[in-house]
């Protein structure tokens, strides 16, 4: 009996040292990629072809997710985004513009990104009206 006391001791001890020094090496969290950057990594990946002239400046596109978001998080349609008198958030400039098709891949970039809460409802939309 003494042994197996002894034993059982011994291991009872080496699996707290265990332990306690198994916490040291816990794996770190991976820093989070900031929204901005996945979405401008997006739209590098995937080039917007109706901006190979002349496009938004980084300031002028990054101002649209959040709107984007912000309609969508109200119930709006992406038809209502788009409308020029409705939501009036279309992705164009004063020295720019966007084709339909490609604000519809940005406009998913971005959701993607931002809010992808709201991914499978924009897809849906996009697919629904031959869009996407």
């Amino acid at each position: 009996m003494r042994h197996s006391t002894a034993a059982v001791g011994i291991l009872t001890a080496a699996l707290l040292l265990t332990a306690c020094g198994g916490n040291q090496d816990k794996p770190k969290a991976k820093p989070t990629t900031p929204p901005s950057d996945k979405f401008l990594g997006a739209i590098v990946d995937h080039p917007v072809h109706s901006w190979d002239d002349s496009g938004p400046t980084q300031k002028e596109l990054l101002a649209y997710p959040p709107k984007w978001c912000a309609a969508l998080k109200d119930g709006h349609s992406v038809d209502y985004l788009f409308d020029p008198t409705q939501g009036r958030l279309y992705p164009i400039g004063v020295d720019w513009g966007t084709e339909k098709s490609d604000a519809n891949e940005v406009l998913a970039m971005a959701v993607e990104a931002y809010c992808p809460t709201y991914r499978g409802r924009v897809l849906q939309e996009l697919r629904k009206g031959g869009d996407y």
